[in-house]
């Protein structure tokens, strides 16, 4: 029987590193107003927290499907790696 809780465990240091460093780049965006920087500067920074941020939803998007799939199926041993393939074809996303 295949574990519910794999493919969270498989990524969670993964996940874990890009949440902190999604919040040292808020951290910095804070300070940023707080030294008034140019919006310009700011927006590009706030690009690159929604960017990253894009990329821990779609690594859980493609966890959560897996655990979807594992549900139904709890003989399968299903590839995060492969779902999450299967998901950036399918919305012609990189990650």
């Amino acid at each position: 029987m295949a574990d519910i809780d794999a493919p969270v465990a498989l990524k969670e240091q993964d996940l874990l590193h890009r949440l902190r460093r999604i919040e040292g780049q808020i951290r910095g965006l804070e300070a940023m107003v707080q030294r008034h920087d140019s919006c310009h500067n700011i927006l590009t920074q706030v690009a690159a927290v929604h960017g990253a941020l894009g990329k821990v939803a779609r690594m859980l998007e493609a966890c959560s499907m897996a655990e979807n799939m594992m549900q139904l199926d709890q003989s399968a041993e299903w590839d995060l790696s492969a779902v999450r393939d299967v998901i950036d074809r399918v919305l012609g996303r990189q990650m």
